[in-house]
């Protein structure tokens, strides 16, 4: 069964249960006690010749003959004859078929009469000379009923006399049931009518309200299955169903970017094998083809061979190198733990150029740092942030394109004093401003250097990269007449005291 025939049905047996259940309970108390009650009300409120009824029935034909006749603004003297209306027949017809007669009268004089001599005496026999001389009157004896009701208009005076003055065939309805049952059944047909109504819109309101978020869900679960995570649940109501579409569509969300991540993943994961790939074979293919001359005698002499053996040593170091640092990587991917400590990197970096000093004389690069003064309180491992600048430092020499390097080191806060910047900036070449995003990725290099595999593996500055997220921090890449990499680590919450510190 659907959830909108469950409502209706619901709806249905709230209403007929209670009915049913009332009219049950009047039945047993009809039977009992009450039913002695009820044989009481009717016989108080019994009327055998249908007095109470004719009387509401002259009032009736009362205001009929006003709105037919004295009421349109007629010479009332000139009245012979009484205009009578469809609605008028209908009310003498009732009269009559209730066994009464009667008599129209203005100021005294009769202006319509069915009522016989021998009927009018009977009516005396009963209401004796008030049934001339009283204003109102309501009489009954046996089956004689005298009725008289007068109005008034103006100096006019009129009156209507009506005489009941045998059994007829007629049923004698009670007033009970004529003007109280029927009213309360007409009032108990309009309460089941209104409750269909309210029932059938509130089955419909609430039916709506469920099946339009629910339509709305089993489309946006057929879209993704069908690999559209794109589909946004446009449903704003604030309701249960509201909640359930919001949390329905974060999840969306939090689907679609787990799907992107796979696919770069998988991407990085295939340019990881291809790179490796290539990195190996150019070493491997040197090597083999040294090896091969040596074997096959090309390598005839001795210096030859000193040249093919060191050749063959250069490429297996490159190998080896190429190993360490895939190594490296693979190890910072794979979630490594850092050892975090609290130190100031102005220290830090002071320490570190201290004991790069002698391999910088040996490369020829000149280093310059310069810092804004203070402390720069930071929570590093110090190992991890030694590799990066190493990465950095191999890097400049690796590309450059002269003989000598320049280097520039700037340590620095930004603006709101929840970051520090260091900038590691050197001389060299520069990359194409279409690569710097992509430089930090794993084996890529730019196009001009891509089988120059002798200059390095791409990974160090992927190793680069991975350290610094890893330290809840974010680095970039510019081009400022050389290649500066914009080292970005947030400033440590904690009170730093500069005396704690041990580099």
């Amino acid at each position: 069964m659907t959830i909108r025939q469950k409502t209706r049905l619901s709806n249905i047996m709230t209403l007929f249960f209670p009915v049913l259940f009332i009219v049950i309970f009047f039945i047993v108390l009809l039977q009992t006690s009450l039913g002695s009650y009820w044989h009481t009300l009717m016989t108080m409120y019994s009327d055998d010749n249908g007095v109470l009824y004719a009387r509401s029935m002259i009032y009736t034909y009362q205001q009929e003959l006003w709105e037919n006749n004295w009421g349109q603004g007629e010479d009332d003297n000139e009245l012979v004859e009484i205009n009578r209306s469809d609605e008028m027949y209908h009310l003498e017809e009732k009269l009559s078929k209730m066994g009464y007669q009667f008599m129209i009268t203005k100021d005294g004089v009769t202006v319509f009469s069915n009522i016989s001599d021998d009927v009018m005496e009977i009516g005396r026999s009963v209401a004796g000379d008030a049934i001339s001389t009283a204003k109102t009157l309501t009489a009954s004896r046996y089956e004689v009923s005298v009725i008289k009701n007068t109005f008034y208009h103006g100096d006019k005076v009129f009156c209507i006399t009506a005489i009941h003055h045998e059994e007829t065939d007629q049923e004698i309805v009670t007033y009970l049931r004529r003007s109280i049952i029927r009213y309360l059944l007409a009032a108990v047909l309009l309460f089941v009518v209104v409750s269909l109504c309210v029932n059938g819109i509130m089955s419909w309101w609430i039916t709506w309200s469920v099946l339009i978020p629910l339509g709305k869900l089993s489309q946006a679960t057929k879209e993704i299955r069908e690999g559209n995570l794109d589909k946004k649940i446009h449903y704003d109501k604030v309701n249960e169903f509201g909640e359930f579409c919001r949390d329905f569509d974060e999840m969306r969300i939090y689907l679609k970017q787990s799907v992107e991540q796979r696919l770069r993943d998988e991407k990085r994961r295939k340019n990881l094998i291809t790179g490796i790939s290539h990195d190996l074979r150019t070493p491997l293919t040197s090597i083999s083809g040294y090896l091969d001359g040596l074997m096959e005698g090309i390598a005839d002499t001795p210096k030859k061979r000193e040249r093919y053996l060191e050749a063959i040593k250069i490429r297996t170091g490159n190998l080896i190198s190429l190993v360490d640092s895939l190594s490296e990587y693979c190890r910072l991917d794979m979630g490594f733990h850092y050892h975090l400590e609290m130190v100031d990197m102005k220290d830090f970096l002071h320490h570190y150029l201290n004991g790069l000093e002698q391999e910088a004389v040996q490369n020829k690069v000149q280093i310059e740092y310069t810092d804004e003064g203070g402390s720069y309180p930071v929570r590093i491992d110090q190992n991890e942030m030694k590799r990066v600048f190493e990465n950095l430092f191999t890097n400049t020499i690796r590309y450059r394109e002269q003989d000598t390097s320049r280097i520039l080191i700037i340590l620095r806060k930004n603006g709101s004093d929840t970051m520090i910047e260091v900038v590691f900036k050197d001389d060299g070449p520069g990359v194409p401003d279409d690569s710097l995003d992509m430089i930090f990725d794993s084996f890529y290099r730019v196009d001009d250097s891509r089988y120059k595999s002798e200059k390095g593996s791409g990974i160090g500055l992927a190793v680069v990269r991975e350290i610094i997220i890893g330290h809840g921090g974010m680095v970039r890449a510019e081009n400022r007449r050389g290649l500066a990499v914009v080292i970005r680590l947030p400033i440590a919450k904690e009170d730093f005291d500069e005396t704690s510190v041990n580099c």
